[in-house]
């Protein structure tokens, strides 16, 4: 199967929600099939009057986003990393993601309308506000800078230790 079939299934079941979602859809990557992904959304977005397609939103804006939202739908590694920060629930679709450390928000599922829209159904109704996100807290710069300013002689790390087994 391809991309183009998977996101004709994705769309259609964002379409079945009704028109009390709305709906924020991401441009594509830049990937094989992404000229004609885009396509379909962007159609999908001008037909739809409750869904708006962003080619990208930048860091600051998607965050802002995710802080705003009810879930994040897609394969997008998003889902997996900033998501569970924000404690709203991931519909992780199909297996881009497959073997990835993932929060107890995600829910994966087939590239199948029926399968999307019953995962979506379910995502909505969780509370993932106190998911622990196993990428961490967002703190890592933090951390990074007390850990250096601990070490007593920075200049000692520029000179390298060998170890005999």
């Amino acid at each position: 199967t391809s991309s183009m079939s998977h996101i004709l299934e994705v769309l259609e079941a964002l379409r079945a929600l009704g028109p009390d979602i709305g709906v924020i859809i991401t441009g594509p990557n830049a990937d094989t099939e992404g000229r004609a992904l885009k396509k379909a959304v962007i159609e999908f977005a001008e037909d739809l009057n409750t869904a708006i397609f962003c080619e990208s939103m930048g860091q600051s804006l998607y965050l802002n986003a995710l802080n705003q939202v009810d879930l994040v739908v897609g394969n997008s590694s998003s889902g997996l990393y900033e998501a569970p920060t924000f404690g709203i629930p991931t519909v992780n679709i199909g297996d881009r993601q497959k073997g990835r450390l993932q929060a107890a928000s995600v829910l994966s599922c087939r590239p199948e309308r029926g399968e999307i829209l019953a995962s979506i159904r379910e995502a909505l109704m969780r509370d993932c506000t106190g998911t622990v996100n196993p990428y961490g807290d967002g703190m890592a710069s933090p951390k990074i800078i007390a850990a250096l300013e601990d070490i007593n002689d920075p200049q000692a790390l520029l000179q390298k230790q060998f170890f005999n087994v």
